[in-house]
């Protein structure tokens, strides 16, 4: 990476002074599919740890103006019609993790002494006791470790993730469900947070059996390799190769990146640099996905590169891109 690269230039461009477009058409942004909540509360870690200000107030004036009457938040906004709820199949789950990440990035950012704020975190974290994802309980998790003490919610949802541990994991399959898809490592990495901040040796153990789980189930002779979402794995099935998206890789560079530091084993720090190594032809393609404007290209398919450029895939780069610089894999 060239020392005079601008990491923020991506996803300056996708960003207007509402919020940041979830979608890229090749190397421009896609009005036609609008804002979605997850892509802001994203964008306002990231836009924090660069400190730029700018960026994280128009992330954090689209989350407060994204609040519905009944105190919850819209799932997306689209410019000819406005606020929308997520009406999609499947859609209870992944408002559920949109909240979640909203819910980190709100806490992790600071945010939480604002009023508006205040009142938004309030309603979500009632909501998060009902809530089944456990991707969603993950991202709350990372969010509540960084209040200074723990509160009965961080203490619930803890111990929800340590009973999926509990019921789901057998001598070959350390997980906390039968099967493996998406955003896989924000689930040790959680655990590795509140085995830390609040030094819970429950959290560790699985936070450490997890990790070598995924390290092992997510390699192709020893080459990164996220789980493919052409039907995921399930437990006992066959491991399906594309397509490969940037989110998996940057969960595993933070994931690795938390593991290392309470650690010091090498191991995570070798595998760490694998992950990071994935953005840039370490992957089973041997081809970049990061263009010389130091954008991110949205997933590997067979055989080629999905050019288009969105919000995810370039916000959770930059994830990947803070991680590496703590770790000093980047200067």
């Amino acid at each position: 990476m060239k020392n005079n690269s601008k990491p923020l230039s991506k996803i300056k461009q996708l960003t207007t002074n509402f919020g940041i477009y979830q979608h890229g058409k090749l190397n421009l942004p896609d009005p036609e599919f609008g804002y979605a909540l997850e892509d802001q509360a994203r964008a306002l870690i990231v836009a924090y740890e660069f400190q730029d200000k700018n960026l994280e107030e128009i992330y954090l004036n689209y989350i407060i103006r994204s609040k519905r009457p009944d105190g919850l938040l819209y799932h997306y906004y689209y410019e000819d019609r406005g606020f929308e709820e997520n009406n999609s199949p499947g859609g209870t789950i992944s408002e559920q993790e949109a909240y979640g990440i909203t819910i980190w990035a709100l806490i992790s950012t600071g945010n939480f002494k604002n009023r508006k704020v205040k009142e938004i975190l309030e309603k979500l974290k009632k909501d998060a006791l009902f809530w089944t994802s456990p991707r969603a309980i993950a991202t709350t998790l990372l969010g509540l470790v960084h209040l200074p003490n723990q509160d009965s919610l961080e203490k619930e949802l803890t111990e929800k993730l340590h009973n999926l541990f509990k019921s789901t994991a057998q001598e070959k399959w350390n997980w906390f469900e039968n099967y493996l898809v998406y955003a896989n490592a924000i689930l040790p990495w959680a655990m590795w947070e509140v085995a830390d901040k609040r030094k819970c040796v429950k959290s560790l153990e699985i936070a450490k059996k997890t990790t070598i789980f995924l390290i092992e189930n997510c390699q192709i002779d020893a080459i990164p390799a996220p789980i493919g979402n052409n039907g995921w794995f399930k437990k006992g099935g066959e491991k399906p190769i594309y397509d490969q998206q940037p989110i998996d890789a940057a969960y595993m560079v933070c994931l690795l990146e938390k593991a290392y530091h309470a650690t010091q084993n090498q191991l995570y720090l070798t595998w760490a640099k694998k992950w990071w190594n994935w953005f840039w032809g370490g992957n089973i393609q041997k081809k970049s996905l990061i263009d010389e404007n130091l954008a991110c290209y949205d997933a590997f398919t067979p055989g080629e590169v999905n050019l288009n450029q969105g919000a995810e895939s370039n916000i959770c780069f930059l994830l990947a891109y803070l991680a590496a610089k703590r770790l000093k894999i980047v200067k």
